[in-house]
């Protein structure tokens, strides 16, 4: 599928607001009709392979990559909407390398700690895609960011927990830096940076708040990181593809 449906602000506006803070914004980038057939189709995927759970231990993430994901998702991950931005924030030649569907419901209720994700794949600086499959508030468990830390490596410990985020940034590290609240609505996404710090809040009032974050890097830089066999180029080149 490819969209022609406009994105909001400027090139240097996107750029501006991404290389400042670590994210940016899109509103409405889609439609909330599409985002809710989005979160019935990955439903379905989920519950045919068993991967939807009433453990409240459960951490809520399932990882696809681009090779093994569903068709219908892998073309939207280079619908024109959001390529556009990325090219913007990463110029001409994009790959897209996996996508995560993660969800908070009655049973899945913990907030994520904060955390970089560059530390789960190291290498080369990626950008990453968080969509609202459904209103996201503080009370269901929205994102927090620290605009302007990614600019820097934060000092990590490793620790081991049920639900996942092996690596993560104590609150010691993030004490008095100005946090942001990310409330979105279904059909907005949330660009990010892979160093920009950030958390989630628990999920208090038990309603769903589903995501799909997809993430993507620059072709044209080489990247050392193994976590990825196939990625996919979505636009331009990539030398990281043979």
């Amino acid at each position: 599928m490819v969209s022609n449906r406009p994105v909001p602000d400027s090139v240097a506006d996107v750029a501006e607001a991404f290389n400042r803070d670590g994210f940016y914004i899109a509103k409405g980038l889609y439609p909330a009709e599409e985002i809710l057939d989005w979160k019935a189709r990955i439903i379905d995927v989920l519950d045919a392979g068993g991967h939807i759970s009433r453990d409240p231990t459960s951490t809520g993430v399932h990882v696809f990559m681009a090779d093994v994901l569903d068709p219908f998702f892998r073309e939207r991950m280079k619908d024109d909407c959001v390529v556009s931005v990325l090219n913007r924030i990463i110029g001409p030649n994009v790959e897209f390398l996996s996508v995560k569907s993660v969800y908070k419901n009655k049973f899945t209720r913990f907030g994520s700690p904060w955390h970089q994700d560059w530390y789960y794949w190291k290498g080369a600086n990626k950008i990453s895609v968080w969509i609202a499959l459904d209103d996201a508030t503080p009370g269901n468990g929205c994102l927090k960011m620290i605009a302007g830390s990614h600019f820097k490596r934060f000092k990590v410990k490793q620790v081991r927990a049920q639900n996942g985020f092996g690596w993560r940034i104590g609150n010691e590290e993030v004490a008095g830096l100005p946090e942001t609240t990310l409330a979105v609505n279904r059909g907005d996404a949330v660009f990010f940076h892979d160093q920009t710090l950030h958390s989630s809040y628990p999920n208090t009032t038990g309603a769903d708040r589903w995501s799909f974050i997809s993430t993507y890097r620059d072709g044209s830089e080489r990247d050392e990181s193994t976590v990825w066999k196939h990625p996919m180029v979505v636009t331009g080149e990539s030398v990281n593809v043979g």
